[in-house]
């Protein structure tokens, strides 16, 4: 028989570790498949891919505010109802686009084109991109 102290321990070492913010960095390879990040004097903090917008600022930036990229319809539709990249709504958002969206615009026709889901890990992302933009 396991005494409590004991499986109180084994609970705690099933339970998921969080994440730090030094993962951040590492999270973020997956994401420079389609994004890069590019300080306004061009230097190339991270260099990624162009489907996705540069990311460089996007922590407390409106959503879709890139200058010449093509977002989404539903994108661009949040933007102007106020959708503010805030930690909590970039994390929510990096767990389903499209189910964030249907959600915030109320619309369950609402789609995103970011295919990518990321159930743990948005929070290092967010405050990793936020330190790179400072």
């Amino acid at each position: 028989m396991i005494c409590m102290p004991r499986l109180f321990l084994v609970c705690l070492l099933l339970l998921p570790l969080p994440v730090s913010a030094q993962d951040g960095a590492r999270l973020f390879e997956r994401c420079a498949a389609c994004h890069s990040v590019t300080a306004p004097d061009g230097t190339k903090l991270v260099v990624g891919g162009r489907i996705g917008p540069d990311l460089y600022g996007i922590a407390g930036q409106s959503a879709a505010a890139k200058p010449g990229f093509n977002y989404s319809r539903s994108l661009r539709k949040a933007a102007a109802q106020g959708l503010v990249w805030s930690e909590d709504a970039f994390v929510s958002y990096l767990r389903n686009p499209t189910e964030f969206l249907k959600a915030y615009l109320d619309d369950p026709s609402a789609r995103a084109r970011m295919a990518f889901r990321l159930e743990r890990g948005g929070d290092a992302i967010y405050r990793y991109l936020a330190d790179l933009s400072r």
